[in-house]
């Protein structure tokens, strides 16, 4: 016999009350008030157990027996109760709290670092070439209102280097993506006083060089080679897959939070996106082999493409110490932009193995090799 208390469907109202069961198939419940109840256990929906939290039983007029014996509950309703018999184990012994705590932590780990590359990965390259125009048809219109002004570069050599890319370089690229269709264009990005070196592709095939890149590149193959190095970024659709997990992590955060205002997020990210070009570190080495091996069919020595990132690095520390001198009204009005550049420039730096591996390439370059098979140390 198990004690507890009756509530009829609806109120809030209870009465003493009694369950018991003499064969384990069928079930009474005697209530103080005079009412009896009677039927099949299967009919009952029983709560899970949750600790020593109090147990409800609801009888099918919607009626419900509540009470706090739990074990009694467990072994007359045994059969329905193995799994939530399972259940409060795990939850009153600790060791099988922690570990079950270990496996949480360590999947989510997994599906952020594996798991959800992956999957925008998969994504991206399946959908079409259109997805990438739509989300980038915007864009440029966004740069230029907020961020860009009007290239001062001499129009001559705008044509020139347009001309250069067209003939020279994007053909390269021939038979890996008949619907991309690429297209430099030239932005000036100034910070009030100096101008910002950055050169990004938006994932329709349009490539951005403002003039401080071009004016710091000291040669047409400085600037071949992070041009190739961008197209390398949009054959591999990186700006897709980032656009995506970007979705993908949003929407986790709206659905733990609740907070629904992430939707306006989504909609702000490609411009702030294109401005940090914060690519993974593997999209950067794909980008770097994609534009070292173009390199070597284009008779580009690929020590080009270390040599214009060194430079870019240098001048943007030299800017950065060179405003410490300036006031703080100026200091201010470059600060947001040398974040940006210099943020640019963290995921692009030449470490020592990009370092070794354009010197490699750049040696097979030397023996006329269109190919090169490359040696890294562990």
């Amino acid at each position: 016999m198990i004690n507890g208390k009756w509530h009829a469907q609806g109120s809030a109202a209870q009465s003493d009350a009694t369950l018991r069961s003499a064969d384990g198939v069928s079930f009474f419940i005697d209530v103080q008030d005079g009412a009896n109840y009677a039927g099949a256990l299967d009919t009952l929906k029983i709560s899970d157990r949750l600790g020593n939290v109090e147990r409800k039983i609801t009888l099918e007029d919607g009626s419900i027996f509540a009470t706090s014996d739990n074990n009694a509950i467990d072994m007359l309703f045994n059969q329905h109760s193995s799994a939530n018999g399972i259940l409060h184990r795990i939850e009153t012994n600790m060791g099988w709290v922690v570990t079950a705590l270990a496996v949480t932590v360590l999947s989510t780990v997994a599906f952020f670092k594996w798991g959800l590359p992956w999957g925008s990965e998969k994504i991206a390259h399946a959908l079409p070439h259109e997805t990438n125009q739509l989300i980038a048809s915007n864009t440029l219109k966004f740069l230029d209102k907020y961020i860009f002004d009007k290239s001062q570069l001499d129009a001559e050599r705008q044509d020139r280097i347009r001309e250069h890319f067209k003939t020279k370089i994007a053909p390269l690229s021939a038979g890996e993506d008949s619907e991309i269709v690429y297209k430099l264009h030239f932005r000036a990005w100034d910070d009030g006083s100096d101008g910002i070196p950055n050169a990004f592709a938006l994932p329709s095939g349009d490539i951005i060089l403002t003039d401080k890149f071009v004016e710091l590149s000291k040669s047409q193959d400085e600037i071949d080679s992070v041009l190739l190095h961008e197209m390398g970024h949009v054959v591999r659709r990186h700006t897709l897959e980032m656009v995506i997990e970007g979705t993908f992590v949003t929407v986790i955060v709206m659905v733990v939070t609740g907070d629904s205002n992430g939707l306006a997020d989504m909609g702000l990210g490609l411009g702030s996106l294109m401005l940090s070009s914060n690519y993974a570190r593997d999209h950067e080495s794909e980008a770097d082999l994609y534009a070292f091996e173009h390199m070597l069919v284009a008779k580009i020595n690929p020590i080009s493409f270390s040599t214009i990132m060194n430079r870019m690095t240098e001048y943007m520390e030299e800017l950065d110490s060179d405003s410490k001198t300036k006031t703080e009204e100026d200091k201010k009005a470059v600060k947001e932009d040398e974040k940006t550049i210099l943020d640019y420039l963290s995921s692009h730096p030449p470490t020592e193995q990009r370092v070794e591996i354009a010197r490699q390439y750049s040696e097979c370059f030397k023996k006329g090799m269109t190919t090169c098979d490359i040696v890294l140390e562990e």
